[in-house]
């Protein structure tokens, strides 16, 4: 009797990357995304900073990272640091 594999449970949770490019480069790094079949989907957090995130699968995350390794020797890029959400403190009596 042959027993099933069982398949990979898919991540709860996506990733994600922050990058700060010249402002024209925005559309040409959306270009290349979907060319790459939508490897991550691309939001821009500040138009005007030119800050953007990518948001992608776990499982991916290697892909992504190359993929922006062949983007910074084309153009300017820089990953920024995931922000952290600060948490509301109590407010005392």
């Amino acid at each position: 009797m042959r027993h099933a594999i069982r398949p990979k449970e898919p991540p709860l949770w996506s990733n994600r990357l922050y990058l700060r490019l010249p402002r024209p480069e925005i559309a040409y790094v959306k270009f290349i995304l979907e060319s790459y079949d939508n490897l991550a989907f691309m939001s821009v957090v500040d138009r005007f900073e030119a800050l953007l995130c990518l948001t992608f699968s776990p499982n991916q995350e290697q892909e992504v990272r190359e993929l922006v390794a062949r983007l910074e020797r084309e153009i300017e890029l820089r990953e920024l640091p995931v922000p952290i959400k600060k948490t509301q403190e109590p407010i005392s009596k």
